[in-house]
Formats: structure tokens, C-alpha cells, sequence
């Protein structure tokens, strides 16, 4: 009997007895240290993921929309019990910018060339832009991104969060178009930012703590 009580202990120890009556897992716990970090407060639920979105592409906000209807409805879950977080790095602390933005200071994409520019004019990752680019995804993919943006993800209890140090890098755009000094141009940018998003102290920040706070990481390539 002491052998087996021992047993038991130390499979309860390391998580590996199953719950009485078949009760779901626990909510994955949040870590304390989330302090004085609101976005990290705003994480919930059973699912949670990180996407990293270090470019100026669609590809973060699509996998994480498509990821959230997935679990919706692959995984039965509710939208409160799952959590997108998308890090918008590097290149990719434009698409934080509204339309404003975009069109007042003329943002090229990448890829964009005096021969061949490519210069939205408007935030092209808003839910009103992308209505029609299902059409050029895979079929498989299409039925899952139809309303897919990032005011949308945001509406959905997404965590959509920039990168201060790229963030800088558009404060620096605005500081040489408007000839602002680096106080007022991060006004001004502030004033430009998409409401409901956050500014991380960094990406990579972003990426590890959503990490900690059990998010899935899930990469850009």
C-alpha cells in the first residue's frame, strides 16, 4: 500500500492522472509578472496562440483568424475560451497605422519600386480591404478567412500588439515628412495608431512573454 500510495503521488506530481468524471483541464494559468503589462491581462481562455508578423503581408492576421474559427468550429470551443495574440514587428509595425496614416504619408509596401510601386493609400489589412481576397487563397482556405482583418481580430478579443522599437521607425517617417522633433512625431503617431492596439517594450518581448502565459507560438514563415 505505501508503494502504491508513492506511485500515485508522484503521477499526480507531474500532471499524469486523469481528472475525476472526465472534467475538462484547467485554464491554462497566467504566470504572475503581467504587472503593469495590460495586453498580458487580456490573455484567457483555454487556447491561446502568439503570431509573429514581421512583415507588411497578410500572413499573420489570416492564421490568426482562420486559427480562431478553427477553434470555433473544429474544436467546439466559445470565443471567450480562445485568445489570438499577433506581434507586429520589424516591417510589419506599419499595419498598426490606420487609414489616415496611409494615406497621408504614403506607406510603399514592400516590394515596391519607382518602376512598380505599390502604395496602398489606406491600411490594406482592414476587414473592409481584405473582403475580397479570399479568391486568391488556396480553396481550402477560403471558407475560413471571410471577415478577416485586423479592426475584425480586435473585435473578436484579439491581442494586437507593436513592437516600440519598430514603432519608432514610423515615428521617424513622420518626424522627416512633417519635420516634427521625435516628441510631437510620436503624437502624432500615437493619434494615427489603430484603436485597440498596444505597444510592446519590444517584439521579441511580445513573443516570449504571450509564450509564458501559455500561448502556442506559431511563426510567419
Amino acid at each position: 500500500m505505501a508503494d502504491r500510495r508513492e506511485f500515485l503521488g508522484s503521477l499526480i506530481a507531474a500532471g499524469a492522472v486523469a481528472r475525476a468524471g472526465g472534467a475538462p483541464d484547467p485554464e491554462p494559468a497566467s504566470p504572475a509578472g503581467s504587472g503593469g503589462i495590460p495586453w498580458l491581462k487580456r490573455i484567457r481562455g483555454k487556447h491561446r496562440a502568439v503570431f509573429d508578423s514581421p512583415r507588411d503581408d497578410v500572413t499573420g492576421v489570416i492564421r490568426a483568424w482562420i486559427w480562431l474559427n478553427q477553434c470555433r468550429e473544429l474544436l467546439h470551443a466559445k470565443e471567450k475560451d480562445c485568445t489570438a495574440v499577433l506581434v507586429l514587428r520589424h516591417v510589419g509595425a506599419t499595419l498598426a497605422m490606420n487609414d489616415a496614416f496611409w494615406e497621408h504619408y504614403q506607406v510603399p509596401l514592400t516590394g515596391s519600386t519607382p518602376d512598380k510601386p505599390n502604395i496602398p493609400g489606406r491600411n490594406p489589412q482592414m476587414a473592409a480591404v481584405m473582403k475580397d481576397l479570399g479568391g486568391s487563397l488556396p480553396p481550402p482556405a477560403r471558407p475560413w478567412v471571410q471577415g478577416v482583418g485586423l479592426d475584425a481580430l480586435i473585435e473578436r478579443g484579439g491581442v494586437v500588439v507593436v513592437c516600440e522599437f519598430a514603432f519608432w521607425y514610423v515615428m521617424s517617417r513622420i518626424m522627416t515628412h512633417d519635420k516634427l522633433d521625435e516628441a510631437r512625431a510620436r503624437e502624432v503617431a500615437m493619434a494615427h495608431l489603430i484603436p485597440g492596439i498596444s505597444l510592446a517594450p519590444s517584439g521579441f518581448f511580445a513573443l516570449a512573454a504571450s509564450q509564458e502565459h501559455g500561448c502556442s507560438f506559431v511563426t510567419n514563415v
